[in-house]
Parts: C-alpha cells; sequence; structure tokens
C-alpha cells in the first residue's frame, strides 16, 4: 500500500466449488460479481461479506470445473504489521489478531472490489508467493465451513475449512468435523 510492503502468511481458508456448491456463490451462475470466479485459477475473487466488509478468496477449479474459490479466512501478519494495525485502526491490537478473519484480512492488507480479478502470479500490487521454510510444518486443523447453515445439508458439513493448528490468528475456533462426513 503507498509503496509499503504488506505481507502475511494464511493460516486458515474454506473450499467453495462451483455451481453445485449451495453454499458457493457460483450456486447463482456468472454474473458481474462472480464472474472472477468462473475466470482462471490463480486470480481474485474479492466481494462484500454480509455488504459491509471485503472477502477475499483465490479462484482455484480443475479445468473441467466451471467454477471454484477458496476464501482465505485468516492471516499472520509479518511486513507492515504497524501499517496494518493503522489501516484496522486497531492500534494496539496483538499482531495475531489482525487479519484474523475474512474483513480484518482485508483491511488489515488493503485488499477491497478493486482487486477483483486481479492476476494473483502477476506480482505487486497483489499477489500470493512460497515463503521460505519456517521450520516443521504445523498440523492441519479441518472441519466445517462457517455461516453456511443457509445451504442446508450436505454443503453446511463439509469439512472445507482448513487451518494451522495452534495458530493465534485463526478466525475461530474450529468445530469437529462430523463422524461420518457427507461426500
Amino acid at each position: 500500500m503507498d509503496g509499503r510492503l504488506l505481507t502475511a502468511v494464511i493460516v486458515e481458508t474454506e473450499a467453495y466449488l462451483g455451481p453445485a456448491d449451495r453454499a458457493s456463490h457460483a450456486r447463482a451462475g456468472r454474473t458481474g460479481r462472480t464472474r472472477p470466479m468462473f475466470g482462471p485459477p490463480g486470480h481474485a475473487y474479492v466481494y462484500r461479506l454480509y455488504g459491509v466488509h471485503w472477502a477475499f478468496n483465490v479462484v482455484a477449479h480443475a479445468d473441467d470445473e466451471d467454477a471454484g474459490a477458496v476464501l482465505v479466512r485468516a492471516a499472520l501478519p509479518l511486513d507492515g504489521t504497524e501499517t496494518q494495525r493503522t489501516l484496522r485502526a486497531r492500534p494496539h491490537d496483538a499482531a495475531e489478531r489482525l487479519a484474523a478473519g475474512p474483513g480484518r484480512l482485508c483491511q488489515a492488507l488493503a485488499i477491497s472490489g478493486t482487486d477483483s480479478g486481479r492476476d494473483l502470479t502477476a506480482g505487486p500490487p497483489l499477489w500470493i508467493a512460497a515463503g521460505p521454510p519456517r521450520g516443521a510444518v504445523p498440523a492441519l486443523l479441518r472441519g466445517p465451513r462457517v455461516n453456511v447453515a443457509y445451504a442446508g445439508e450436505p454443503w453446511s458439513s463439509l469439512p472445507y475449512r482448513y487451518g494451522l493448528a495452534d495458530s493465534l490468528a485463526l478466525s475461530r475456533p474450529f468445530r469437529p468435523v462430523p463422524p461420518t462426513e457427507p461426500r
């Protein structure tokens, strides 16, 4: 933002499939808002969450699928933490909480609707890159997606939410995966 580098490690995501997934925006088909979800993988899909906050997704689907995206639910800030505090108007928050949730993440990293459709492999101003190895790989948590009860079963119980175990930057605790997972 304004020449300042803001970086963070993604610690939590949720997957949304194509039109058959009742919890996915793709269920409504290709619209002005959902167009990026139907585009090439590796691009951003940014939309208003509940009409209030921006939510950042990475378009991800196989060549033989129509659409799909992965919501980036939370990240742990690395560089530009003070700027991220300023952007969030939270000067005293712990770094772990600055991007702990989709809306917080977009505020902290200055992501907005103007980023929707952006190629995330092309570099600045918004991109995703592999970082250097930082010790042992933490265990992954897996559970149902958040706030998708409206989609009904099996969509509301699918274990499509992933997070790094023991991360203090997760948006909320994980619910356990149901004993018999729907397919």
